[in-house]
């Protein structure tokens, strides 16, 4: 409705009117309400930016850098942008420069810090990265990070990094930052601003903060400097020429407080830096003077150079870090004795830690430890609170050991205190000391992550700390074997012993020989010594000391120092011996050698003192005397002869007061009783006489007791006995006399006692009217007393007179006022008085001088009572030439009443050189004054210059040849020594191009003062003699804008310049190109610039530019060439319709021109060219290609026929650039197969280990028709239970129909089910595959019984109970086949069980089973027999401890061969505990623990068994056993500590896998680095079967090669066969996982293993066996050939006795008889015969037929 108000309001409320409506920002949410505080309806949402306040980057140095509280960090903020310049010049090849100019002359411009390098500058692109915040060089375009090879110490220049500390260090030095850059092979040169005045302009003018422009101008051009406070950038623009790349960071704006210490501190920071870049700067081994450098090959090629330059007169300050000799680094290496150098491995990072411990000994008197010139004060400080041992941090102090480097530079804040192993808590006690001697440093890569300002790192010393970090020492740069631990402390133990120089022997006395050093050799010599110097303190013979570490704690004197060798004088060593008198005396009485190192050096004189008090306090010292029946003597009193004396009592007392009857203990047992002796002596003419003596020995009830005598005067006596000590009295009667103190002093009061006596001797008072009257003789000096009236009536007294306290000062020289020269100290003598003004030596004299504006000096006069003082030189400023007067002040401090002394100080001008004044002798009136301005002609000679010097009155100071000496010239090195003594400087020669004026410096320097005089001069033309134009670049593309201006006129003349005469007279320039003019009106100015020349359109060519001034002509040709890419055109191609065979490339290339827009042929390396299908299924493929032609070779697949188009299409700097396009139709090869049809026997029988039936396999192209293939190639059964790959190779065959057999293939060896599938590869990246196909194996045929499981080896007994003779329990016998599958499910039959002898044992009595017959049958159903129990009788019958053999043999018919029968050994024993212990015996050896894995082979190879060792490590220390329950039992013994692995719990493929390279007995690729299955190096002493199956299931196909170079290509070789590749291990330890990992400290093995497979014994002991078991065969051999030689000297002997003579007799008779006998058995015979022939011949007509019957 009308009548209805709203309000518009922002989203906090605020309610808009007009005016606030105007402010509101673009983009502002507005609620439009009925009223202000309305409640929203529904939510709104409000759109914000939240762009970084440009805080976040002038302030994120202050930010960074002042978190470092108490630290200097300006040269760490410095080094941020040394980082950028050592990055820049990694890939100089000469000498990478880098300076620094720290600009605080205030006549030049404002202060400015310039950092330069001559490194590879910046492209624009790269200079706007540079600009972005946190823009780091990972996330740079096109910029893939490469880590840099590793190099000693990691100095691999890659410390540019984060993207942040240049600018945070460029705002923390100042308020902006101008970047000027010019990169290698450009001609143009880069600058960028930023600046916070740049960014608060922007803010508060709403602009976009983080933009800017680069300006981008030619070599040393200044004409945008136009700032006066930026006055200097116009010389530095000038050193740009001849430059071939550089970049300049310039930060202006420096804050006052970092101008103050970069100039009051210029040594310290300079220090840092050096500290900083050491190993830059001075290569991997630092500076060391002493060596050469281990790493002759990484020689630094780095300066880093400083300049200060100050306001005149002050001298510019210069320094190359090179030449910093007392940074830290540099006094670690050269204080340095040893060094011992370790690398650091840890597990939770992959980065490499060098590290170095260097040892800096004590040498003579002092550390040679370096104190930090920087943390002095700090030591002190810490010494100050440190209540330590001063064994501890003696040289170190508190100080961490390592100081740490990233990349090569020092990372300032991050410093690690020690490791475990290099600890003082963890060491060698009696190293402790050493310890603190130790400086270090680490040096990481960039695995290690450090905050963005470099100043800390994040995790190192956390890392470095873990437990599993591994530290290795490094020695020759080998790695060393063994405990880091043990190896330090043995390095550090010889640093001790060799480089320490500790105790300084003085005082040689002779060389003696010790007899009570036990070993004789030890004896001698032994030099000994009166005093040593030891740790600054001096101990000598006499010297109280107190040891440490012994026991008990010994406190003497010394007598001596013993020092084992031959010395005569002086010595220095690590220590000695010294012999010590115990005391007190007469508790020990004996001396004690010791080791100098046990003397304890906290112990003071007073407290050793004390403690030898405190024992000598318990010896006896004084006797009292009481008097139990009253009437004592008092001493020297008179008694009349026969006085009765005493009783006395007497006590023996020690200085505690307490009683003692025996002398105190030392050590263990009681001490010696005492006694009192007490004599009676009578005084006479003759001397002392002992009257009588007695002795009183202690009573427990009345100690020491004597009864009454009679005497004049008694001596008292303590005697005691103790070797052959006297015995000593203690307490004697005696009379004590009184004297005057002899000293008196100056102006101090003083008293004489008088006692005056009557002539008696007797003490009288003296009367009231007597006074003394007291005079003095100085000649004596005495007093002398004198008493008037007094017979003697004068004293003399003798005194020794001493100056007295302190009354005044004397100071000279006495002048008033004292006149001194400016510039010039001044010494004063000061001697403190007394009254009497002698010189007086007081505590606490402090004289102090004060000179008014000058800082306070003080000298001690305590000693001599006189000293001297010498204030700070005098330095006025001089006004006019007149003196100054100051007043100087003189006073003690500790004598606040003595009078202020004050001198008048008269300072004179000072005659030294002050100041200089150039003139010339040719111009009377050109007088040059400092930082003038003149002109001159370019080219020419300023001759004729000349100076004066003057000091401060203004007086001309004459040259002298010394003051000639000190005058130096910054344009000339070649200065004539008689002309400046002539007053006259070196002509200089003005430069022939007029260009910004030069500086020119005259300086007279000294040893105190720098007095420079400068001037500039700026060169001015001459008259023009032609013109000349300048091009940037004669070459110019179509379209294009010729770059730069055409600008500059030069003159031939070499001392003329051209601009300033176009300034005065030329106003008209013609311009002509080709046939358009160009007629400008010039403004006139210093040159004529020409720009936006540009060539629309044409053809490439070369083109005339005409210049016409006056009669001046000057022409310029320039090439223009095609433009910029812009299409594609197809030249040529395959003929159309294109059809392409599916695979097959297309034969015509494609020619493909690059153009310009014009059509014109273009060439541009940068111009990506790519073919792309349309529809995308098409894939394709470019095999050539170059600039303007394509060839293109199409490789489609099966599945993608039909219609394609191909398009040709371009990039450049990401624009598309239009190119052509082709149509194409894609039909099927009808050589090409498709799929394989495999025909085969479906109904043959498989049995196990049998052979395949034949298969036929038919490759199938596009619809079923056969497929013709020309070629080899491959095709593949694939079976995925067997152990073997079945590799069928075809052979070479001829265009044709092809099928394929496969024969004489094993079937798998285990029945079941099985899977075969064939393959055949067309190329490398086409393979076909058949259909799976499912076989099903059975067993084949029955030839053996044998169980399931093999039953353990039974022992058994003929005992009672049934456990102790069971032979088996619950078996089942099976028929089965000869691969172990059960084979007789049909077949019945029996199974005989007998028992039978061992065929090693012969025959004896066999055990009967509990049917008491040594055999029975049972029933074979189905194959098998299940045997519940069997056992032997009992009392059965059998040999104790024999063999038998339990024989199980099957009766079967129908089997076409014999069945083999089961056998099972089994020990027979009549003794149950023997058969108990054998059945535990049996049991274990059958359970059999194979034992470690690392136990069960060897290895001949030692790289090899590290390796293969390291890695199955956690595998190592694995329990093999035979079966579960063995390994259940270990498993629980241990408690589950231990890890087993039961082989009857481990299935592997049977059989040998050949290795990947290899299929179907041929290799498919030369494999590189003798490739070996590491388990074949593996070599079994024992159950090899066991053994090859625990190590096939550990190791499975792991390979072992000889290096990862080759490791690598084997893979990769692999898997380009289609292969899985089984893990790597190469010998040099580095291992590629099977996933193809490889790399970092988890895939290299260390050099120290702790348990590696052993080596096998040598070849030569088989062959020394060998050589035994034949010596041992000869010997037997001997041994039968003596036994048989006795045996037949024997049997000869036999034969020659009487008895075997007569038996041969007795067969000589006998053989008679019996030839007797044959002889009449023989003519019988002939008779018979001979009637028989006769009949023969009768019936055959003749004895001729049987000739030959008769003869054979």
């Amino acid at each position: 409705p009308l009548h209805e108000t709203f309000v518009l309001v922002t989203t906090d409320r605020t309610v808009l009117d007009f005016d606030k409506f105007e402010k509101l920002q673009d983009d502002s949410t507005l609620h439009l309400l009925q009223r202000e505080d309305q409640a929203l309806a529904v939510a709104t949402e409000e759109p914000i930016t939240f762009k970084p306040h440009y805080n976040t980057l002038i302030r994120s140095g202050m930010y960074e850098y002042y978190a470092s509280a108490g630290q200097k960090s300006l040269p760490y903020a410095l080094a941020e942008l040394i980082d950028n310049s050592i990055s820049a010049t990694a890939k100089n090849t000469g000498v990478r420069m880098i300076e620094i100019r720290m600009m605080f002359d205030e006549t030049l411009g404002k202060p400015a810090v310039i950092v330069l390098d001559n490194g590879c500058g910046m492209t624009s692109k790269q200079l706007n990265n540079w600009a972005v915040y946190r823009l780091s060089k990972f996330s740079r375009e096109n910029k893939g990070y490469v880590r840099p090879d590793s190099v000693p110490r990691s100095l691999n220049s890659d410390i540019s990094y984060f993207g942040v500390g240049g600018k945070q260090a460029a705002f923390y030095i100042g308020d902006s930052t101008r970047m000027i850059t010019k990169p290698v092979g450009s001609p143009d040169v880069h600058e960028l601003v930023l600046s916070k005045e740049d960014f608060e302009r922007k803010e508060k003018n709403k602009e976009d903060i983080y933009s800017g422009t680069i300006k981008n101008r030619k070599v040393g051009d200044s004409s945008h400097v136009n700032k006066d406070d930026e006055h200097f950038l116009h010389s530095l623009i000038a050193e740009e020429s001849g430059k071939e790349s550089f970049t300049a960071v310039i930060i202006m704006g420096v804050l006052p407080e970092h101008i103050k210490f970069l100039k009051d501190d210029f040594a310290v920071w300079t220090r840092q830096l050096a500290h900083t870049y050491h190993y830059y700067i001075h290569g991997a081994d630092g500076k060391n003077m002493s060596s050469s450098s281990t790493y002759s090959d990484h020689l630094p090629n780095i300066d880093i150079q400083i300049t200060l330059r100050e306001k005149p007169p002050r001298c510019p300050r210069a320094m190359n870090l090179r030449e910093v000799e007392n940074d830290m680094q540099t006094l670690y290496i050269n204080a340095a004795a040893d060094t011992f150098e370790f690398k650091a491995y840890a597990e939770q990072n992959t980065g490499t830690v060098e590290g170095i411990i260097r040892y800096h000994p004590f040498l003579y008197d002092k550390e040679t430890y370096p104190e930090d010139p920087d943390a002095a004060q700090a030591s002190l400080d810490d010494d100050n609170d440190d209540n330590e041992s001063r064994v501890l941090h003696q040289a170190r102090r508190k100080r961490p050991i390592f100081n740490c480097f990233w990349n090569g530079r020092l990372i300032p804040y991050t410093t690690v205190s020690e490791f475990d192993w290099c600890s003082q808590s963890k060491g060698a006690k009696e190293l402790a000391e050493c310890y603190s001697r130790v400086s270090g440093v680490l040096f990481t890569d960039d695995r290690f992550m450090v905050s963005t300002n470099k100043l800390t790192f994040m995790e190192l010393e956390l890392i470095l700390k873990n437990k599993d970090t591994i530290f290795t020492r490094i020695v020759n740069g080998q790695k060393q074997r063994g405990n880091i631990q043990k190896e330090f402390t043995q390095w550090l133990k010889n640093c001790h012993e060799k480089w320490d120089k500790q105790v300084k022997f003085m005082g040689y006395m002779e060389t003696i020989t010790r007899t009570d050093v036990p070993v004789k050799r030890d004896q001698y010599p032994w030099a000994t010594f009166s005093s040593i110097e030891w740790d600054g303190n001096i101990y000598k013979t006499g010297q109280l000391v107190k040891s440490q570490k012994t026991l008990p704690i010994l406190y003497g004197s010394v007598v001596r120092f013993l020092l084992y060798g031959k010395h005569d004088g002086n010595v220095f060593a690590t220590g000695g011996l010294v012999e010590v008198a115990l005391e007190p005396k007469a508790f020990h009485d004996k001396i004690k050698t010791i080791a100098i190192s046990k003397i304890d050096k906290s112990a003071t004189d007073e407290a050793i003192q004390k403690n030898i008090d405190k024992d000598f306090a318990k010896l006896p010292e004084i006797l009292k005397v009481d008097w139990p029946e009253g009437n004592p003597w008092p001493q020297n009193a008179a008694r009349m002869a026969g006085t009765p004396f005493g009783p006395i009592k007497i006590e023996i007392l020690n200085k505690k007061g307490e009683s003692l009857s025996k002398m105190p203990a030392v050590g263990q047992g009681a001490g010696k009783k005492l006694i009192i002796e007490l004599k009676v002596v009578q005084h006479s003419p003759k001397g002392d006489q002992e009257v009588v003596s007695f002795v009183g020995q202690h009573s427990p009830k009345w100690g020491f007791w004597f009864k009454k005598i009679g005497t004049f005067l008694f001596i008292c006596q303590l005697c005691h006995y103790c070797g052959k000590q006297n015995r000593k009295t203690l307490a004697v009667i005696f009379v004590i006399l009184y004297a005057l103190s002899p000293s008196l002093y100056v102006g101090v009061p003083f008293n004489i006692p008088l006692l005056l006596k009557d002539g008696y001797d007797h003490p009288v008072m003296c009367p009231p009217d007597l006074k003394p009257v007291l005079t003095c003789r100085w000649v004596t000096p005495l007093y002398l007393v004198t008493m008037p009236r007094l017979k003697k009536d004068t004293q003399t007294v003798t005194i020794s007179l001493l100056p007295g306290n302190p009354h005044a000062l004397h100071v000279t020289p006495d002048d008033n006022p004292i006149t001194v020269q400016n510039g010039n100290p001044v010494m004063f003598n000061v001697e403190i008085h007394d009254e009497a003004g002698n010189i007086t030596a007081n505590p606490k004299q402090i004289v102090r001088c004060q000179v008014w504006g000058f800082p306070l000096v003080a000298t001690d006069c305590s000693t001599t009572g006189a000293g001297q003082l010498v204030t700070k030189p005098i330095n006025l400023k001089m006004i006019k030439g007149e003196p100054q007067n100051l007043k100087v002040n003189f006073e003690m401090p500790s004598q606040k009443k003595m009078a202020v002394v004050v001198r008048e100080l008269k300072v004179v001008p000072s005659t030294r050189v002050s100041r200089m004044e150039l003139c010339s002798e040719d111009d009377e009136n050109l007088m040059l004054r400092n930082n003038e301005k003149i002109e001159w002609l370019a080219g020419g000679l300023l001759e004729n210059l000349f100076y004066k010097l003057y000091d401060e009155a203004g007086r001309e100071v004459p040259p002298t040849a010394p003051i000639a000496s000190k005058i130096k010239v910054n344009w000339t090195g070649d200065v004539n020594l008689e002309d400046l003594l002539q007053g006259k400087l070196p002509d200089v020669q003005v430069p022939t191009q007029v260009q910004e004026a030069r500086f020119y410096q005259v300086s007279y320097q000294d040893q105190l003062v720098c007095i420079p005089a400068c001037f500039f001069c700026r060169p001015r033309p001459d008259e023009p003699t032609r013109l000349k134009a300048t091009l940037l670049q004669s070459t110019l593309k179509l379209g294009e804008i010729l770059p730069g201006h055409i600008s500059e006129y030069k003159p031939n003349h070499p001392t003329i310049f051209f601009e300033d005469i176009i300034a005065y007279e030329m106003t008209h320039l013609f311009f002509l190109i080709q046939t358009w003019s160009l007629w400008t009106n010039m403004i006139i100015s210093s040159s004529v610039l020409v720009t936006g020349v540009r060539f629309q359109f044409g053809t490439p060519g070369h083109r005339e530019m005409c210049f016409t001034y006056k009669s001046y002509v000057e022409r310029i040709i320039v090439k223009v060439v095609a433009g910029i890419p812009a299409q594609l055109k197809l030249v040529s191609g395959p003929e159309k319709p294109l059809q392409v065979l599916n695979d097959q490339g297309i034969a015509t290339p494609f020619l493909v021109q690059l153009c310009d827009e014009w059509g014109n042929p273009t060439t541009d390396q940068r111009v990506v060219v790519e073919l792309k299908s349309s529809p995308l299924t098409l894939k394709v493929s470019l095999t050539n290609m170059s600039h303007h032609l394509l060839l293109g070779v199409l490789l489609p697949s099966c599945s993608i026929r039909g219609y394609y188009q191909l398009v040709f299409k371009g990039s450049l700097n990401q624009k598309p650039i239009p190119g052509p396009s082709v149509n194409l139709t894609v039909i099927p090869d009808p050589t090409k197969p498709v799929s394989l049809s495999v025909e085969y026997d479906t109904n043959a029988k498989l049995p196990a280990g049998g052979i395949l039936p034949g298969f036929v396999v038919n490759p199938w192209r596009m619809k079923g028709m056969t497929v013709f293939i020309s070629g080899k190639m491959l095709l593949h059964p694939v079976c995925s239970v067997l152990s073997n790959l079945l590799v069928f190779l075809l052979r070479n065959i001829n265009i044709g129909f092809v099928f394929f057999h496969c024969r004489d293939k094993e079937i798998p060896e285990h029945i079941g089910k099985h899977t075969i599938q064939f393959f055949l590869r067309i190329n490398k990246t086409n393979v076909l595959y058949s259909n799976q196909i499912a076989i099903h194996v059975v067993a084949n045929q029955p030839v053996k019984l044998a169980p399931d499981s093999q039953p353990p080896t039974p022992v058994v007994s003929y005992s009672e109970v049934i456990a102790n003779r069971t032979l088996v329990e619950n078996m089942t016998l099976r028929i089965m086949d000869s691969y172990g599958n059960p084979a007789g499910q049909d077949l019945e039959g029996k199974v005989v069980i007998s028992i039978k002898n061992s065929s090693e044992e012969g025959n004896k009595s066999l055990p009967l089973f509990e049917s008491k017959t040594n055999s029975f049958t049972m029933n074979l159903v189905e194959g098998k027999a299940h045997i519940t129990r069997l056992a032997v009788m009992e009392n059965s019958p059998g040999e104790n401890g024999s063999t038998y053999v339990l024989l199980f043999n099957p009766q079967v018919s129908m089997v076409p061969t014999s069945l083999a029968p089961f056998e099972l050994p089994f020990r027979f024993f009549n003794d149950a505990e023997n058969q108990r212990k054998m059945s535990e015996l049996s049991r274990k050896k059958d359970e059999l623990t194979t034992a470690l894995v690392g136990h069960l082979a060897f290895v001949q190879d030692d790289d090899a068994a590290r390796v293969i060792s390291w890695h199955i490590r956690g595998d190592m220390d694995c329990v093999i056993t035979k079966t579960t329950e063995a390994a259940m039992k270990i498993f629980g013994d241990t408690q589950g500590s231990q890890q087993v692995m039961a082989l009857d719990s481990v299935y592997v493929t049977p059989g040998k896998r050949p290795m990947p390279h290899i299929r179907n007995g041929r290799m498919l690729f030369d494999p590189p680095g003798n490739p070996v299955l590491a388990r074949d190096l593996l070599i079994f002493t024992r159950d090899q079967e066991s053994c090859n199956i625990a190590f096939k299931s550990i190791l499975a196909d792991t390979i072992l090669i000889d290096d990862l170079n080759s490791g690598t290509n084997y893979r990769k070789a692999v898997v380009q066969n289609k292969m899985q590749c089984p893990t790597i291990l190469t010998r040099q330890g580095d291992r590629i996982s099977a996933r193809g990992k490889f790399g970092g400290t988890q895939n290299k093995a260390p050099m120290n293993i702790t348990m590696v497979f052993g080596a096998p014994l040598p070849q030569h002991y088989y062959t020394l066996v060998e050589h035994i078991d034949l010596i041992s065969q000869h010997k037997l051999a001997l041994e039968k050939r003596d036994v048989t030689a006795k045996t037949r000297d024997d049997h000869l002997k036999s034969m020659k006795s009487p008895e075997m003579l007569q038996k041969r007799q007795e067969m000589e008779e006998k053989k008679k008889q019996l030839e007797e006998i044959e002889r009449q058995l023989g003519t019988f015979v002939d008779v018979a015969v001979r009637a028989e022939k006769t009949s023969l011949w009768g019936q055959n007509a003749g004895p001729h037929k049987f000739k030959g019957l008769f003869e054979d």
